[in-house]
């Protein structure tokens, strides 16, 4: 691939695609933006909870992309000492950092719809 194809021209600045090219496959995959989504908005959620709202995904699935995302450093895992004992998932910093920068996408996205 020559080097114009993995860079892109930003205020006089040349940035380089290959760096994030596992976070936007990561991005791609099924259910992680909505994942995203619904963290970004509840704060936290259960695996359940989680599940219920992004469409009921086969639960290897679902624990497959919450460890992908919590892999990536946008999500993280907090084990629930209680009986019975739960796991909570929330959107890291880095995590809504992504989130904040998603908006702006998925607000042209639906003006464009219409």
């Amino acid at each position: 691939m020559s080097e114009s194809a993995c860079m892109i021209d930003v205020d006089g600045k040349r940035i380089c695609l290959y760096p994030s090219e596992p976070i936007i496959k990561l991005l791609g995959k099924e259910y992680t933006i909505l994942i995203v989504g619904l963290l970004g908005n509840t704060g936290k959620a259960g695996f359940n909870e989680i599940a219920r709202n992004v469409g009921n995904p086969r639960p290897n699935l679902l624990s497959h992309r919450l460890r992908e995302l919590e892999d990536a450093g946008l999500v993280a895992r907090n084990v629930v000492h209680s009986r019975p004992i739960t796991v909570e998932y929330s959107l890291t910093a880095m995590g809504t950092e992504l989130r904040n920068i998603l908006i702006p996408l998925f607000k042209w996205l639906e003006s464009i719809q219409k």
